[in-house]
């Protein structure tokens, strides 16, 4: 059973999402009925995925991947593997190669597996976190959750993209995604926030089919079969410099992370 797991960051204050609570009650039954049916509708094609990725490399199915929800809570977020199993204690050997701060981003990353590159041409490998959307820890739509070591305690007080359920899809991947930059991601995600509404969820979800069906967006710049969504943190060291890289990111973005608007 999916849990998140509480912190005492939770209890801290965060600014209302914007949006009236009917709005949110909405877009929350959509996520729940949307959700069951997607998944209903994909089950073939995740065991026909299942398959694959145990006939072709060894290890588990699925990665859960420790991500910062809503209001700072922790929880397990759900990958198809991608990867080969020893991925993360390799992360050193290829760690030169990324081409991202704060994030990593490696163009031809020889850890991923045949079968992985091609979920992730056409982000296949992220259809078990619609078990994370009926959990209720992520929305269909929402801000790209961070790596539990990514984002700086101090990021907690003032991120607003904490107000919101973390997003399977998000205005940063269907309008920037190939950019490996973090203030880039960061001003997509809070643009999001302060700016949210049904219709821009709706025109989020239009824009997501077509980026998925023709495998747009999911390459860096440069480099063809990038890593997208590589394991993040690996060894102690590692994550340190991830978490510090993020710091400065936040220290000369103070524009782009400000308080939503409130509710209307």
């Amino acid at each position: 059973m999916l849990r998140a797991e509480s912190r005492d960051v939770c209890a801290r204050s965060h600014s209302p999402a914007r949006g009236s609570a009917l709005a949110h009650g909405v877009k929350r039954a959509f996520d729940v009925t949307a959700g069951l049916t997607l998944a209903t509708l994909t089950l073939p094609l995740v065991l026909a995925i299942a398959a694959a990725i145990l006939l072709d490399s060894p290890g588990p199915v699925l990665y859960k991947a420790r991500r910062v929800g809503r209001h700072g809570r922790h929880f397990p977020m759900l990958k198809f593997r991608t990867m080969v199993a020893d991925a993360e204690s390799r992360l050193h050997e290829v760690a030169h190669l990324n081409v991202a701060t704060g994030m990593v981003k490696i163009p031809d990353d020889p850890r991923v597996t045949r079968t992985g590159r091609w979920l992730r041409r056409f982000s296949l490998d992220e259809l078990p976190q619609l078990y994370n959307v009926l959990a209720g820890h992520m929305s269909l739509v929402g801000p790209r959750p961070h790596d539990a070591s990514e984002l700086p305690q101090a990021a907690f007080d003032q991120d607003p993209r904490l107000a919101m359920r973390p997003g399977l899809t998000g205005l940063w991947q269907v309008s920037a995604r190939s950019n490996p930059s973090l203030e880039h991601r960061i001003h997509h995600d809070t643009k999001y926030v302060n700016g949210w509404s049904l219709g821009m969820d709706a025109r989020i979800l239009a824009k997501t089919v077509p980026a998925v069906v023709f495998g747009k967006g999911s390459l860096v710049q440069g480099g063809p079969g990038a890593t997208i969504d590589g394991v993040v943190g690996g060894t102690d060291g590692e994550g340190q410099a991830l978490k510090g890289a993020l710091s400065h990111s936040f220290a000369n973005t103070g524009d782009l992370v400000t308080a939503p608007q409130s509710p209307q």
